[in-house]
């Protein structure tokens, strides 16, 4: 409402100013009228503005020649990554997917999957149009790379949860098995008076036998159920022993190459047979990757994430990591086969020449030791592992990392061994009795505890399985403890320990 007054003369309006001042109200009505609706127009377009930056996923406009028109915070950081592009150029293709595609899908259509190095990327396009044929484009981006490497990595675990729960149960008593054949093998050599015919014999017998076992103990890193001896450990001296020992045992075509930096700790907790265990396999493979000769590069590097920096990987924790390196200049992994490349038994290889369990073997190992793994490779650009182990901060002795000696013979101490499987417990004590002990033997703990009662102080030492009916082995030490038997008691276990070795070395 606009009021009016008339302060230059006397009187009220006529009629002809009434009729001029009617006009000027109606004209200044809708002249602010248009400014009220101007106001909330900018203020709805600001509003959108604001949600439209604020989305999580990438939106472009496009007009119907491929022209950028607009685009929002993260589709301008998308759209550099899918078209090396920004606002005002003309594009052909989102990634791997060409506009064609995009644009033929019907107002309901799916999302296209698009690729860009190692990122995945979900696209859908919507027309906008007044007539018959569109004139411009929204399009949608969403970064789903995260999303599947979770997914790809909860359903990997899954399957080798499921394959190791079989395979371990199995294996424990395939290794049992090898465990007699292989100590029955070692004490016939040594009969006197043997022929050499013989003794070439049981050579062959121990080598295969070994060679059974190695592959049991794949088995078992892969299922997470191998028993580790962690302690501190210099991955760099593990890795300069390594690249001696592959400098002599691959082809001279390949080679060699191993970084690090002079200095630097590369000290992590881990075990040093299973690390070792990790860069030949990787190494091998990376031999296989290249027929034609190349070059194998291991590296080593000290990192640090703090909530400053973000991890590489997902499920890392901040904090002080070490990074094993080792990468190829091969043909690649193709990528209908990378995301098997870690499931037991999977090879690519001629039948005789692999068992599928090298890498397998690498992931269960890594993830024994809490650390993270991550592949890049292309096709014809090789392929490169990155294996992320925590650091050990606080100084710690290191350990040697050398394999153990031979077993010492006895001057006739007295040995108390606990061991449930029959087989394996008679070739134990024959082993044992070999090297000039004296042995003792109970199927059980409570069986071993009236042998202590009944022999005494005689019992030098106490050599006992853990997994035993009745009682077991970590029971048993508790029990001898409680009863002041103070000698060495040694456990015997091809499981993990649940309880924490540190408290029972203690006892």
């Amino acid at each position: 409402m606009i009021g009016l007054d008339n302060v230059r003369r006397n009187g009220a309006f006529n009629e002809d100013d009434l009729s001029v001042l009617t006009n000027i109200a109606a004209t200044a009505a809708l002249v602010l009228e248009r400014a009220r609706l101007f106001e909330e127009m900018n203020t709805q377009a600001r509003q959108m503005a604001q949600i439209m930056q604020a989305a999580p996923q990438g939106v472009l406009l496009l007009n119907a020649g491929g022209q950028v028109m607009m685009a929002n915070r993260v589709g301008t950081r998308d759209l550099s990554i899918l078209a090396d592009a920004k606002v005002g150029d003309v594009i052909e293709r989102l990634g791997d997917q060409p506009l064609t595609n995009l644009f033929a899908t019907p107002p309901t259509g799916p999302w296209y999957e698009a690729r860009a190095g190692n990122r995945t990327y979900e696209i859908i396009a919507r027309p906008i149009s007044d007539g018959a044929a569109p004139e411009q484009w929204v399009v949608l981006i969403d970064d789903v790379t995260h999303s599947r490497q979770v997914r790809q990595q909860a359903q990997l675990q899954e399957r080798l949860a499921t394959v190791g729960q079989l395979a371990a149960g199995i294996a424990h008593d395939f290794n049992n098995i090898l465990s007699v054949i292989l100590l029955q093998a070692q004490m016939a050599k040594q009969i006197a008076g043997l022929t050499e015919q013989a003794r070439d014999r049981m050579d062959v017998i121990v080598a295969q036998t070994q060679h059974a076992t190695d592959l049991v103990r794949q088995i078992l890193d892969f299922s997470r159920q191998s028993m580790l001896m962690r302690q501190a450990v210099d991955l760099r001296a593990i890795c300069i022993e390594q690249v001696g020992l592959l400098e002599r045992a691959l082809p001279e075509i390949i080679t060699i190459q191993f970084e690090h930096e002079a200095g630097a700790d590369y000290v992590v907790n881990g075990d040093a047979t299973s690390l070792r265990q990790i860069i030949m396999n990787l190494a091998i493979n990376a031999r296989d990757a290249m027929p034609d000769g190349g070059t194998l590069r291991i590296a080593l590097a000290t990192l640090r994430y703090d909530t400053t920096r973000e991890t590489p990987l997902t499920g890392m924790a901040v904090g002080e990591w070490v990074r094993l390196t080792v990468a190829d200049s091969g043909f690649g992994i193709a990528a209908d086969i990378l995301p098997h490349i870690f499931d037991p038994f999977f090879t690519t290889k001629d039948p005789g020449k692999g068992t599928g369990l090298g890498l397998a073997q690498v992931h269960g190992i890594v993830a024994q030791h809490e650390g993270h793994l991550a592949v890049e490779t292309a096709p014809n650009a090789g392929t490169t592992f990155h294996i992320y182990l925590p650091a050990v901060v606080e100084a710690q002795d290191l350990a040697s990392g050398r394999r153990p000696g031979g077993l010492p013979r006895g001057g006739g101490e007295t040995i108390l061994l606990v061991e449930d499987n029959q087989i394996l417990r008679l070739a134990l004590t024959d082993m044992l009795e070999s090297l000039n002990y004296t042995v003792v033997d109970a199927s059980n703990g409570r069986e071993a505890l009236a042998r202590r009662t009944e022999h005494g102080d005689r019992i030098a030492v106490v050599l006992s399985d853990v997994v035993m009916p009745e009682m077991g082995g970590i029971a048993l030490a508790h029990a001898l403890r409680m009863n002041s038997f103070m000698q060495p008691i040694i456990l015997m276990s091809g499981h993990p320990l649940d309880e924490d070795t540190e408290t029972l070395q203690d006892a």
